[in-house]
């Protein structure tokens, strides 16, 4: 499944799920609420992969306890991503191809042949 049948399967999820707002709304100046409501969510995500990474190096877990629930966490966070970009009417795999020719130009002495 690539990244456009991913957030057609957010979009739909999202038009059925039931809640105080709208959650496949589109976000402009008049409800930026909502992007700040997603940005809030997907900081919560980042968090709590954050706080499962601090209890393995503390020595709580290992990595490999824990990488179940660190693939749940990213996840989450990929679905708050897909849902921002979709909402903001941006292509992320435009985004995304774009940044990485930026990045190549800005670390090329990381390049590998």
């Amino acid at each position: 499944m690539n990244l456009s049948e991913l957030i057609d399967k957010q979009k739909k999820f999202d038009s059925k799920h039931v809640s105080r707002f709208d959650w496949d709304v589109k976000i402009d100046e008049n409800n930026i609420e909502m992007l700040e409501f997603l940005l809030l969510s997907l900081t919560g995500e980042l968090g709590e992969t954050a706080n499962i990474v601090k209890k393995i190096r503390r020595g709580d877990f290992t990595l490999a306890d824990k990488i179940s629930e660190i693939s749940e966490e990213l996840a989450d966070m990929l679905i708050y991503i897909l849902k921002i970009s979709y909402q903001l009417d941006i292509d992320i795999e435009k985004a995304y191809i774009n940044k990485m020719s930026k990045n190549v130009g800005r670390f090329k002495h990381y390049e590998r042949d």
